[in-house]
């Protein structure tokens, strides 16, 4: 999950910039292109384009093929459709409905009457619940206070 979670990450840099998505973009047009084609339509140097074709390539965005002299670069779908699915699993109805634990701080302050707690007040107050004791309600701690 951890190298999933990391090469989203990379993904997420390599897509973060304009001119990448550009390139993404003719290369989804277009299909297969080389590096002089990608240069004319951006209107840029072969220089700044390599700069961007090598960080997609690095994040395994796309696939380079040389024939002869020529160097040719395609979307890698397989990339995408595998961090969709990973975005997809992260960001679902069911596990945004379930995520939140019973005993947490976000609970202790949405209870009916509840009264704002303090950080040291709500972490002790966590940790009872999580320990099962049955402690106090919150308003009458507070009113203690």
């Amino acid at each position: 999950m951890l190298s999933d979670l990391r090469d989203l990450a990379a993904v997420g840099r390599a897509l973060g910039d304009e001119t990448r998505l550009s390139v993404l973009n003719i290369l989804v047009e277009r299909g297969e292109t080389c590096v002089c084609e990608i240069m004319e339509t951006l209107g840029t140097t072969q220089s700044n384009v390599s700069f961007h074709l090598t960080v997609l390539k690095n994040a395994a965005l796309i696939i380079d093929k040389k024939i002869g002299k020529w160097m040719f670069y395609r979307i890698n779908l397989e990339t995408f459709e595998r961090h969709f699915a990973t975005l997809r699993g992260m960001f679902n109805k069911k596990r945004l409905a379930t995520a939140r634990p019973a005993a947490s701080i976000f609970t202790l302050c949405c209870r009916e009457n509840a009264v704002p707690l303090s950080r040291k007040h709500a972490r002790r107050k966590l940790a009872e619940m999580k320990a099962g004791k049955t402690a106090l309600t919150i308003r009458g701690e507070a009113e203690r206070r």
